[in-house]
């Protein structure tokens, strides 16, 4: 890869916001500034070690098993490890990991997660009876409560019963043996119970109603309601995660129990557009403490250019009650900054009779940079190739096949030249044989080579 479009790939790695790892035969080769924050090294002083240096020393062999797998052509998927970071605490993460040519060699590309947000939440449901009855009824994650002497389920949430495959009213009158993979696994979970008093984030195989096995995070916490001994259950599928726009899907009052603590940006506004109530999370990510924003108009928040749409689409969600709306626009944080965000917004009968709008947020503030980034290398692209036919057409190459011929010089693949034009990945593959054709050449290398020593590019 010539060195300008390895600096250039390297960039969007470091605009990631997860932590981001580059591995080459088992040593790393990079990393990214999202991993230097997690794991407290820089990238000079985690370059050159081997990858298993970064987990406890018990998990070393699994990372080790798990990248030997992926070498061998198994799929991506997430795996849960625990670094050691440079002050010698844990931090637990979620690695995803794949194969990618960078740099002229195959690389292991792996994308770290902060697991602790998703720890914490579950943390909470440990708090108190009353809270365990509320988040049972309004929380995002598969909750369930079940008698502890028989494993009869008394009360469940309604995502339990999707997330195993059954109708949300069909789970309660069920055992929790019904929902692990045999029935051994109760009683070891029972047994961990009597020892430490709880079950916090235990992986287990569990089953769909039809059969189909899967991997379940489990954390058991017993407790006594109604003068009955019971175990708190707090599922969650390490296959698919939850998304926060779920809870919108629920009713106010389980949205309200669950809005100050949940780690997404939640605001609810009147049908006038006056800010009614936001989340400390959200508030924080502005900049503000929740006080300050409730009673001022939400538009204050906005980008004075987009003040005039967001009013539009506020009208027009109000005009559609119960029905999901969507939009991108940028908010301005207190101190001025700016922070391109994807709102999900939902029109609602308010207590008091009238209307008002429940919208979530996601920060697309980095996802932003990087189509930035990626428009910006293709600009560039463009007026490189804009200067080499200039010098006249070589080979009857077509403006097109002259800008797909130089990122094939530059190492890249069909598909990658596909997403860097914006262009479909027949289309790329069809320039790369017209340009094969033309030439004469009888490979990507050959072209590419060629083009280089003919001068055909700068």
């Amino acid at each position: 890869m010539p060195e300008a479009a390895e600096e250039w790939h390297r960039a969007l790695f470091e605009k990631h916001v997860d932590g981001v790892a580059l591995v080459v035969d088992g040593l790393v080769e990079h990393i990214n500034q999202a991993l230097v924050a997690m794991s407290g090294y820089s990238a000079a002083e985690a370059r050159g070690r081997p990858v298993g240096d970064f987990v406890v020393p018990e998990e070393r062999q699994r990372l080790r098993e798990r990248a030997d797998e992926i070498l061998a052509g198994s799929p991506a998927v997430p795996s849960e490890y625990h670094i050691v970071r440079s002050d010698g605490s844990l931090l637990p993460v979620e690695i995803v990991s794949h194969l990618q040519e960078y740099g002229g060699k195959t690389v292991l590309v792996s994308f770290l997660r902060d697991l602790r947000p998703r720890r914490e939440a579950l943390e909470a449901l440990r708090e108190s009876e009353a809270r365990y009855r509320a988040i049972v009824d309004a929380a995002p994650v598969p909750l369930a409560i079940s008698r502890l002497s028989d494993g009869l389920i008394l009360q469940a949430s309604a995502h339990l019963g999707p997330l195993f495959g059954l109708p949300a009213d069909d789970v309660v009158g069920r055992r929790s043996v019904d929902f692990y993979h045999d029935k051994a696994d109760r009683e070891a979970l029972l047994e961990i119970v009597r020892r430490d008093g709880y079950v916090r984030d235990h992986e287990l195989r569990s089953r769909k109603a039809d059969g189909t096995p899967f991997w379940v995070l489990i954390s058991l916490q017993p407790a006594t309601l109604d003068g009955e001994d019971v175990l708190i259950s707090g599922f969650y599928d390490v296959s698919a995660r939850m998304q926060a726009e779920e809870a919108l899907r629920q009713s106010e009052e389980r949205y309200r129990i669950l809005y100050e603590d949940n780690p997404a940006m939640y605001f609810t506004v009147s049908d006038e557009g006056t800010v009614l109530s936001v989340n400390g999370f959200g508030a924080q990510q502005l900049g503000y403490e929740p006080g300050e924003l409730v009673g001022r108009s939400v538009l204050d928040v906005f980008h004075a250019d987009d003040k005039k749409d967001v009013r539009e689409q506020l009208a027009a969600c109000l005009k559609k009650p119960n029905e999901t709306a969507e939009w991108e626009f940028r908010k301005v944080r207190k101190g001025g900054s700016l922070m391109w965000v994807k709102e999900t917004a939902r029109a609602v009968r308010a207590p008091d009779g009238g209307m008002m709008v429940l919208i979530v947020c996601e920060d697309m503030t980095e996802r932003k940079r990087a189509e930035e980034a990626v428009q910006e290398a293709r600009e560039e692209l463009e007026s490189k190739v804009e200067r080499q036919m200039q010098r006249g057409a070589a080979y009857g190459l077509t403006f097109r096949e002259l800008a797909v011929l130089n990122l094939v010089a530059a190492g890249k693949s069909d598909k990658e030249i596909a997403g860097l034009l914006g262009i479909s990945l027949g289309t790329a593959s069809k320039h790369t044989g017209n340009i094969l054709s033309k030439m004469g050449a009888s490979s990507r290398t050959e072209a590419g080579v060629r083009a280089v020593r003919e001068g055909l590019m700068d």
